[in-house]
């Protein structure tokens, strides 16, 4: 069995995790008076992100396996010496992006609404698959040898284990993080910029990205963005 691949303890989580987050999503509306929709909206539209985003992680892992039809680059300038390694930011990077992704929900006011942000985030990673075939591209090899010393560390290895060192240009991070802050921001406000800032920086210190994997991968995220919701 490969390490992408499902177990039933996965497949068990992915089938009782829409059920468990609608209840959190539709009483967290109810407690902050962002409740627009009826608990089964709630429930059908966290089952169709579910399956949208296993889904979607499956075909970015195959990209990672098959993104040898064009030479393999690393876009890697002077400016990305100067930014440290600072493991810590870890916890943005994986923690903070997958609240985000969820906590979308408690943004949409219709259940039309709903399926217009699924399928620009479809779109998003869609563009990103065929720029990752199209453009092959690593980080600095060295980059990922670093001694395990600290519970960070730890972790950002672990992350890296699912992870490949292709895929890198543009950052999925950065374009997924600016989709869902203008999603966001009739809930947030300008706050929700602040999502972009920091996933950013966590790209950028955990040396998970380059300076150009980001500047090209925010700018993804909000045309998409302008393409299908605004």
């Amino acid at each position: 069995m490969k390490k992408n691949d499902f177990t039933p303890f996965w497949m068990a989580c992915l089938v009782l995790s829409p059920i468990v987050f609608s209840v959190i999503y539709f009483y967290l509306g109810k407690l902050f008076g962002r409740q627009f929709m009826p608990y089964i909206d709630y429930l059908m539209l966290t089952s169709l992100i579910a399956v949208v985003v296993v889904g979607g992680y499956q075909l970015y892992f195959w990209t990672q396996r098959n993104s040898g039809f064009f030479r393999t680059k690393c876009f890697k300038i002077k400016l990305d010496d100067y930014i440290p390694f600072w493991p810590q930011w870890v916890w943005i990077y994986s923690f903070l992006y997958y609240i985000m992704i969820g906590g979308v929900m408690l943004a949409i006011p219709t259940m039309d609404r709903g399926i217009y942000v699924i399928f620009g985030g479809l779109l998003l990673l869609l563009s990103q698959c065929a720029i990752f075939i199209m453009i092959p591209c690593i980080n600095p090899p060295e980059w990922r040898q670093f001694e395990i010393d600290t519970l960070s560390k730890r972790f950002l290895k672990f992350v890296q284990g699912f992870d490949g060192e292709n895929n890198c240009f543009p950052s999925m991070h950065c374009s997924l993080a600016a989709y869902i802050s203008l999603t966001m921001s009739p809930v947030l406000s300008y706050y929700s910029y602040i999502f972009i800032a920091l996933i950013a920086i966590s790209c950028l210190f955990t040396k998970q990205h380059q300076i150009l994997d980001v500047l090209f991968g925010v700018p993804l995220g909000i045309g998409v963005y302008y393409m299908i919701l605004a």
